[in-house]
């Protein structure tokens, strides 16, 4: 509100020391993220922020802006919260995802937060057994699911939004290491969030993998910026959906995304579902999620 958008990514990412986090923190994508904190860097003349094995690091200048600003940055993003918490206006949406990891979903849903401020948002990940139970038991105004549910009940509305095909993120050198994906598969992990793991559609793609002879291990972690942070450091590799912007944002050259690793082909066709009657304008909302 008080402060540029360049100003407050800077301090997103000095606090949040990853890109993935910083962006998430500042509804933006992890590029646009870059490119303003590019935008900064050439008009103070000097470099703020420098890749370490860390994450994201300060550089002596960047420390030196973050400490001179930060006081006054304090400050005044309180001043911020308690304005917007004032706000009476405010009308909360609550979304459930179903655990998949969803780059280009989550950066729609962040910009119908930025440009409708009237919508306090509340996003929430987890398994979801009963589309009826979430919308009319649990409330959710949106569940966004690549599970199919039987939405014949007349309450409900469903709208496509895309189908996107499964691939694997991998470390170069790591997969270069193998002959073939199954031997590979057998000896290095597989990292997902937890939350992943335990999607009925994940336990799909295992399932298969398994009736194929694959061999695999799995190792659950709780934020997806933590299963790229191993993935980046060849530490392991995981499955993602297809999404070119997403990849595009990938600053390690030895990090790739390939289209096709299983012995046969697998798409996620996401839905969002919401109540018929409704006083949100959720059919508007669904639409600009496609």
């Amino acid at each position: 509100m008080f402060f540029s958008r360049k100003i407050n990514q800077f301090f997103a990412v000095a606090t949040c020391q990853s890109l993935v986090k910083a962006a998430e923190q500042t509804r933006v994508t992890p590029s646009a993220l870059r490119h303003g904190i590019n935008e900064l860097e050439s008009q103070l003349g000097k470099s703020l922020i420098k890749r370490s094995k860390n994450g994201m690091d300060l550089t002596p200048a960047g420390k030196s802006l973050y400490n001179r600003l930060y006081p006054y940055y304090e400050k005044i993003r309180k001043i911020e919260n308690q304005i917007m918490n004032s706000n009476e206006e405010n009308t909360s949406l609550c979304i459930k995802l179903d655990g998949l990891y969803y780059p280009d979903l989550k950066t729609k849903l962040l910009e119908i937060r930025q440009e409708n401020n009237r919508y306090k948002l509340s996003l929430e990940d987890g398994c979801i057994d009963n589309i009826n139970e979430e919308l009319f038991d649990k409330e959710f105004d949106l569940v966004i699911s690549s599970l199919e549910f039987d939405y014949s009940y007349k309450k409900i509305n469903a709208i496509n939004l895309c189908t996107q095909k499964v691939g694997l993120l991998v470390n170069k050198k790591l997969i270069e290491k193998y002959p073939d994906t199954k031997t590979f598969f057998a000896k290095e992990t597989l990292i997902q969030r937890s939350s992943s793991l335990q999607n009925p559609i994940f336990t799909t793609i295992l399932e298969r993998l398994k009736n194929k002879g694959y061999q695999y291990h799995t190792l659950g972690l709780t934020e997806m910026a933590d299963v790229l942070h191993c993935v980046d450091e060849g530490e392991g590799y995981c499955f993602i959906p297809e999404n070119i912007d997403y990849i595009s944002t990938i600053t390690n050259d030895e990090v790739q995304f390939i289209r096709s690793p299983f012995p046969f082909d697998f798409f996620l066709h996401q839905k969002v579902y919401f109540k018929k009657e409704n006083n949100k304008n959720l059919a508007d909302i669904a639409m600009t999620l496609r």
